[in-house]
């Protein structure tokens, strides 16, 4: 594993790669940094070399208040960091906020792409209940903190039965919680608001398109998810049984094969 910052709009981007052969992109989602694929890393297969950013205000990477508030700038500056790294084409793999930057991507650079992952993760833009919700959170942010939200929210993230049996594996995610900035995920908040629906770049989609859904996932649930899946040409679908909104630690070795299966279909 290397490590290294590409300079976008004066600040850093911080990412990580391994491996080596054809690159894959992974992005995290929010409350994340990369450091959530960690697990899932050793068991994906030999023969590419797997991109693993922090988004800005994630990680290592500074808050960015230009770009964190905006899918679409913060699609803009992955696409910079993998042309700076001198890559013509690539797989993306999003988890959550982050399929929502890789159809962003998709729609401003579809020639670079030759498959996308939504891992957990959904073409519509959000309901107005969902946007009400969101506010909410902002709020509750802005009072207690980005900290005391995230050790809240983490939890409703995994089915409820794997919380019960792996309590040290959501106390993990919430600890990393502390390195937040409160300024981050309001951004990332507004931004997800802010999101059109996107159900369209599925169906122009001229690539293969994963679909991994979570059939205990509150935060992009099944049902949704079930009515997209037939829009693009080309789609591989994948319903984790007993599985909520983070099926890489939930069910690391499932996620793995899924995700090689898919690889193997793009060569």
């Amino acid at each position: 594993m290397t490590s290294s910052s590409f300079f976008y709009e004066g600040q850093p981007i911080f990412f990580r790669s391994s491996g080596n052969g054809k690159p894959v992109l992974l992005l995290h989602g929010f409350g994340e940094d990369s450091h959530v694929f960690d697990a899932l890393l050793p068991h994906l297969p030999d023969g590419y070399q797997y991109f693993l950013p922090d988004l800005p205000g994630s990680g290592a990477s500074p808050f960015q208040p230009t770009i964190s508030n905006i899918i679409d700038a913060m699609a803009t500056a992955v696409l910079a960091l993998m042309q700076a790294q001198q890559v013509s084409s690539f797989t993306i793999l999003g988890h959550s906020m982050g399929g929502y930057i890789a159809l962003a991507m998709m729609e401003q650079q579809p020639a670079v792409i030759n498959g996308m992952g939504l891992i957990h993760s959904t073409a519509f833009a959000d309901s107005e209940e969902k946007k009400t919700n969101r506010s909410k959170s902002i709020a509750f942010i802005q009072e207690n903190g980005a900290a005391a939200f995230l050790k809240t929210a983490i939890p409703g993230l995994f089915a409820p039965a794997f919380v019960e049996s792996n309590p040290a594996v959501v106390a993990a995610l919430v600890a990393k919680g502390n390195n937040f900035e409160s300024a981050s995920l309001v951004a990332y908040y507004e931004a997800m608001i802010a999101r059109p629906d996107r159900t369209e770049i599925l169906r122009q989609s001229q690539v293969p398109v994963l679909f991994l859904i979570g059939d205990e996932d509150k935060a992009v649930p099944m049902q949704d998810v079930l009515q997209q899946v037939y829009l693009p040409e080309q789609a591989m679908v994948h319903i984790m049984r007993g599985i909520g909104h983070m099926g890489m630690l939930e069910d690391t070795a499932a996620t793995a094969h899924h995700i090689a299966s898919f690889l193997t279909m793009l060569n």
